[in-house]
């Protein structure tokens, strides 16, 4: 997918000064913006990984230089949030440029950007959480629970059915994490590749536009990798803390991605049959509540090119 070439031969070790600077003043500076004022991250995080970008796309080694210094510097604010944060741009900035340098299209880059950076920022997660530096997802959510439980005995007006109603509630809420995560990474790149693709273009770099979403096609490797996932989670138990986290977390990215294939599906469909467009939103609504029957739509368009029976 990557087909990144490190022959020496190819490869210039030229680093570029001017440009090298520039890129480290800009990460180092926006890294110190959020850490002291974390509420601007949300205005940042959209444009943080042009320099990264443009870097890897003109000059790898000056990229290089730049990740070494942007980290060294992001250490000395002693914030293991924010230098977790920052090497997941980092990543980005290298998956973005390299699909760029492929010339990959714009929705296929969106959905495998989305892929990677989910199981990165999960993955994170995860390792905040063995590492003690975030509290385990059970136990913030009882700690949660038993505040909860106490605001109503405070009342006076707990009962039996209302605690099994908030545990259950609680517990629904604990397994859609992982599902909003990726939910907030799709649209972390999405907006990212709207906002800053016209920005990268000025600096003459090529960049893709979106094509239709009913002309979206997912690899089929990314269905066999999903049948898989699934029948490993069926042997897998909560009691292998780490294996299970990664196996369900991979499930849920790879259902979004499976999902996002059955919309351009439902949207091919509504587009040849020329229905409505308040019966294609109609079927796009039922899609979102019925997500199961989607999955199903969308593994079968990527085995069986539902697509170009629907064409016919």
């Amino acid at each position: 997918m990557f087909n990144l070439d490190w022959e020496v031969k190819n490869l210039s070790f030229k680093v570029d000064i001017k440009a090298t600077i520039i890129a480290t003043l800009v990460l180092v500076l926006s890294a110190a913006i959020i850490n002291f004022v974390p509420l601007l991250a949300i205005l940042i995080i959209p444009f943080i990984t042009i320099p990264g970008t443009i870097l890897w796309y003109r000059s790898k080694p000056s990229f290089f230089v730049t990740v070494v210094i942007t980290l060294c510097a992001t250490v000395l604010f002693n914030h293991v949030f924010l230098l977790t944060a920052m090497t997941l741009v980092i990543f980005m900035s290298v998956f973005i440029g390299q699909l760029l340098i492929e010339r990959t299209s714009k929705e296929r880059m969106l959905y495998l950007v989305t892929t990677f950076m989910s199981i990165l920022t999960i993955g994170s997660v995860l390792i905040l959480q063995i590492t003690g530096n975030l509290p385990l997802t059970s136990k913030f959510f009882s700690q949660y629970h038993d505040v909860l439980l106490s605001y109503f005995q405070m009342g006076g007006n707990i009962t039996t059915e209302i605690e099994e109603s908030l545990q259950v509630s609680l517990e629904i809420l604990q397994a859609s994490i992982p599902g909003y995560i990726v939910l907030w990474v799709f649209l972390l790149v999405l907006v990212n590749l709207v906002v800053t693709f016209p920005i990268l273009r000025k600096f003459k770099v090529a960049t893709p536009v979106f094509r239709p979403l009913f002309m979206w096609q997912i690899n089929r490797s990314v269905a066999f990798v999903f049948v898989i996932t699934v029948l490993v989670s069926l042997f897998v138990t909560q009691d292998n803390v780490v294996a299970y986290g990664i196996v369900t977390n991979l499930q849920f990215v790879l259902e979004w991605v499976i999902f996002i294939q059955a919309l351009s599906l439902f949207h091919l469909f509504v587009k040849v049959k020329k229905l409505p467009i308040i019966v294609g939103v109609i079927i796009f609504v039922m899609a979102f509540i019925f997500k199961p029957f989607a999955y199903l739509f969308g593994l079968m368009d990527i085995w069986f090119n539902l697509k170009q029976r629907i064409k016919k």
